[in-house]
């Protein structure tokens, strides 16, 4: 607020204010840049069969991230747990995706898991956030044990720039049947098609009785 006064001896007379507002330009975010996550970070994805618990806190994990769609998540696991996505809260709070026949749960990576192994195949599984919203991972293997010891955790993943164009690929054609192969006459030649229209005079004479009959029906000829 500026003000301009005019002083005469000890008064004060004030003339007018003037507010000067100056705009202030915010520079806009930028855009998330998609990123990849690692699930527990060094920990990883793992069930500690001697501690009977998972390696690491995923809950905690989770909160501490943002996540965008185009994000991935890397599981750096072992056969011996498994990978489960699910858009479904009941099948995440069962543990459980037996169950499960709908469109929203996916078992991710080579199997589904065998904690009796005692030489499990190390395996990562890259999963691409692509769901907006609510989205929930767990391990059911050993029956929904290592889920139930902590092998769990949920997301929220936001909008951000939206998926990136490869994601964004528009589906197949739908299929459509090819026509029947043309077949060949006594003379080696393509057969004539019965049913498509005639040539010459037989043709004019079809056209003709035609025409004669559409005008007889309208009313549009004498008989």
């Amino acid at each position: 607020m500026v003000t301009w006064r005019c002083v005469i001896g000890a008064a004060t007379i004030a003339f007018f204010s003037l507010a000067i507002t100056i705009p202030v330009v915010s520079a806009a975010a930028p855009p998330p840049v998609n990123k990849n996550h690692t699930v527990g970070e060094a920990a990883g994805w793992f069930f500690n069969t001697s501690s009977n618990a998972a390696s690491a806190n995923y809950s905690d994990w989770a909160a501490s991230q943002n996540f965008y769609l185009g994000d991935f998540l890397i599981f750096k696991t072992n056969t011996n747990s498994s990978v489960v996505q699910t858009n479904n809260e009941t099948t995440y709070n069962l543990c459980d995706a037996s169950s499960d026949d709908g469109n929203q749960t996916f078992l991710w990576g080579s199997d589904g898991g065998d904690s009796n192994s005692s030489s499990p195949t190390p395996q990562v599984v890259e999963i691409p956030l692509v769901y907006e919203g609510s989205n929930y991972f767990f391990s059911d293997t050993m029956e929904g044990a290592q889920c139930q010891k902590g092998m769990k955790f949920g997301i929220n993943v936001v909008h951000g720039n939206g998926l990136p164009p490869a994601f964004n690929q528009p589906p197949p054609a739908p299929y459509t049947t090819p026509p029947p192969p043309m077949t060949t006459g006594g003379g080696g030649g393509p057969s004539q098609d019965q049913s498509s229209p005639k040539n010459g005079v037989e043709g004019m004479q079809g056209g003709m009785v035609w025409t004669c009959l559409v005008l007889l029906s309208l009313g549009l000829m004498a008989v």
